[in-house]
């Protein structure tokens, strides 16, 4: 039963997707505004969310959201499969995330990045690429905008020991003057890394208390990883205990 509805939710994702897509001839024609383009963006999002929990059965409940200011600030998620990435986006529709430069390939979905507009950082530009993101961010959070980041840089499976790079965070958190908010879900119970099957059940999507701006940056660091790492571990402990 997971495999089928699996599959009908790939398919309506691709027919989804493809509708969305019919926007962008004219939305490129008009010049459309980022404020446009991410309001077609929410189309596609939500759409998204709502096949999972009515195709697949996986919803969520977000806890902690008082602990997200109301203006600008850094969220840094763990990163256990593409859920997340959908749910964040339909969560917090004016943020920017943090992206890696290879998306902007992608048909459709390459343009959408670029008009959100998104920050997409070419890894292999080095200390280029971290002064990039930090001016685009920098840009984002003058407009008041959120920016999110997945501070492991790349989906891990839950039974990975967790991993996080520490560049790019670091250099937001000095450089933006903005609180960090360390997030954390267990979405990897129902979506692995690997795979496309995906299983009924309900995410939580944790929001911890706000990181003020200040600190030094490898006491920030080691704060925001044991922050997200041990509430990500917990989340799982307790969802498997339900499970059983």
């Amino acid at each position: 039963m997971h495999y089928l509805r699996s599959i009908i939710f790939d398919t309506a994702v691709v027919i989804l997707t493809l509708v969305v897509s019919l926007t962008v001839p004219f939305m490129w024609l008009f010049n459309a505004s980022s404020s446009t383009v991410r309001a077609v963006s929410q189309v596609w999002v939500n759409g998204i969310m709502f096949l999972m929990k009515h195709v697949v059965g996986l919803d969520y409940r977000a806890v902690g959201r008082e602990n997200v200011p109301d203006g600008p600030c850094i969220i840094a998620c763990n990163h256990q499969s593409l859920w997340e990435t959908a749910a964040l986006c339909a969560i917090f529709p004016d943020a920017s995330i943090v992206a890696k430069k290879e998306l902007r390939r992608v048909p459709f979905v390459g343009w959408f990045l670029e008009r959100y507009p998104m920050i997409l950082v070419d890894r292999s530009a080095g200390r280029h690429a971290l002064r990039q993101m930090v001016d685009e961010a920098r840009r984002a959070a003058g407009e008041g905008r959120q920016v999110l980041l997945f501070p492991q840089g790349t989906r891990q499976a839950i039974d990975e020991p967790m991993r996080f790079q520490s560049a790019g965070i670091s250099a937001l958190y000095t450089n933006l003057d903005v609180p960090v908010v360390p997030a954390a879900c267990n979405s990897g119970l129902f979506w692995g890394k690997k795979t496309l099957i995906m299983h009924s059940g309900t995410v939580t999507l944790s929001f911890l208390p706000p990181i003020a701006p200040g600190l030094p940056r490898k006491e920030f660091q080691e704060k925001m990883e044991r922050m997200i790492a041990e509430e990500a571990n917990r989340l799982l402990k307790v969802s498997e205990a339900k499970v059983r």
